[in-house]
């Protein structure tokens, strides 16, 4: 692969033309200076810096002055109009209706076209920002490393706020994640945590209407842990057609998509036992054994055929994930 393809293909779906155009202007004058990984972080900062008005360290921003200079300057960014600071769009005074009295047609076009850029607009385009960095970041990384490395990218600030079962994740003073989940559930903070990753990168991120939580894709923070796993599960659509359905097969798809299969086992009256198979909280099915059923190789064997009605129930699209309160999960399947 040349030069050129290679650089092209670091184009993100979200990314404006003109964007695009400046940062593939970026990474083409300095391919040869810089590895990959690096260079992919020093053009999205080079965006951030020109067109979003983002300000890092003095050493760093001299360093993106030094590599951008004369690239900005050589592309035509009409199509979009100008940038500006969002402290610097709050200053911009609003459009009183009063404005607007008695002024021509034209005036009044004019005047509606400029007015200022509300907070949540600011803010939504500053969620955008932490998608598009967040996505930069290695991927070997754990996920509360790569949010911090994002935040800290985007001068943002991110916590986990942990009661019991409980979590709730805020970035800024937004609350964008919350769930509580089963006693079941061993490593509930890496689950948030990975689930809220999962739901920056694949969602439209925005504050709702009240100011006080993100959403993604208008889902609200309660629901958010459960729509993600939702996603996940519908991510491997594509290996499920190709492979087998057995417990093992289905448990590697789980692992591509950072879930995991579990198996619990709870013992009932007499010799029967219960056998329910979970992932990320998620009650996937349950079944009672007989006495008779509870070997070993027997319950292998019932495990498979569980994983295959399981498998075939996400195939067909029948799989809808909810928030649920049983005790040994904390989501449910809607079908």
């Amino acid at each position: 692969m040349g030069k050129l393809e290679d650089v092209e293909a670091e184009k993100k779906v979200w990314e404006s033309d003109d964007a695009w155009e400046l940062r593939k202007a970026f990474m083409l004058a300095h391919y040869d200076d810089y590895p990959k990984i690096q260079l992919q972080c020093l053009s999205q900062l080079f965006i951030n810096v020109t067109l979003l008005g983002c300000e890092y360290s003095e050493s760093l921003m001299q360093k993106i002055r030094t590599m951008g200079a004369g690239i900005a300057a050589n592309k035509d960014r009409t199509k979009t109009g100008s940038y500006v600071k969002a402290s610097a769009a709050k200053k911009r005074q609003a459009v009183k209706p009063s404005d607007l009295e008695g002024a021509p047609v034209e005036a009044k076009r004019e005047k509606v076209e400029e007015a200022p850029v509300s907070d949540h607009e600011a803010y939504n385009e500053r969620l955008e920002k932490l998608r598009s960095t967040l996505s930069l970041t290695p991927h070997h990384l754990t996920g509360e490393q790569m949010m911090k490395a994002a935040t800290n990218g985007c001068l943002m600030k991110w916590y986990v706020k942990k009661v019991n079962q409980k979590i709730e994740i805020y970035i800024d003073r937004y609350v964008a994640f919350r769930h509580t989940f089963s006693q079941y559930c061993v490593d509930i903070h890496d689950c948030a945590v990975n689930a809220l990753i999962e739901s920056i990168l694949s969602c439209t991120a925005a504050l709702n209407d009240d100011g006080d939580e993100i959403r993604f894709d208008g889902v609200p923070a309660d629901e958010c842990y459960a729509k993600s796993v939702e996603r996940r599960l519908g991510k491997i659509k594509g290996g499920l057609g190709n492979g087998t359905h057995t417990l093992k097969a289905f448990s590697t798809q789980l692992e591509s998509v950072n879930m995991s299969l579990i198996q619990n086992t709870k013992k009932l009256e007499g010799w029967s036992q219960q056998l329910d198979l979970v992932t990320a909280d998620l009650l996937l099915g349950s079944r009672i054994l007989s006495s008779t059923e509870c070997t070993k190789p027997a319950m292998a064997t019932i495990a498979d055929e569980m994983c295959a009605q399981i498998c075939q129930l996400i195939l067909t699209n029948n799989a809808t994930v909810i928030n649920s309160m049983k005790s040994h999960s904390s989501l449910a399947f809607q079908v």
